[in-house]
């Protein structure tokens, strides 16, 4: 089955006015069948969380910065921090570049 061809099923089960159990028995298609694509799609059609907002900053403080290794730290809303040293700060923004872009499967 399609992507295509369970939504037009949905589609003709609704419009039948049979219930779930109903209409897939009259069409010949197993329950476990229909869950597993309609929860296929579910997770498909839901929104995607969105990230947190991360900042780069250097500091020009001298007591401050010999406080902080060099190089970059990523520090997330739970707490954790990841630190990157110095010079893979380019390689850093490669990593974040490319978890923002959007991972398709192909149908």
């Amino acid at each position: 089955m399609t992507k295509e061809e369970f939504k037009d099923l949905q589609l003709d089960m609704q419009q039948s006015g049979m219930s779930v159990t109903k209409y897939l028995q009259h069409v010949g298609i197993n329950y476990n069948t229909y869950n597993y694509w309609r929860k296929k799609l579910k997770e498909n059609d839901s929104p995607k969380p969105e990230l947190a907002p991360i900042s780069f900053t250097q500091h020009a403080d001298p007591v401050f910065s010999s406080a902080v290794p060099s190089g970059a730290t990523l520090l997330f809303p739970n707490g954790l921090r990841a630190h990157f040293g110095s010079g893979t700060e380019g390689v850093l923004l490669e990593l974040l570049n490319k978890s923002l872009s959007p991972h398709v499967l192909p149908e």
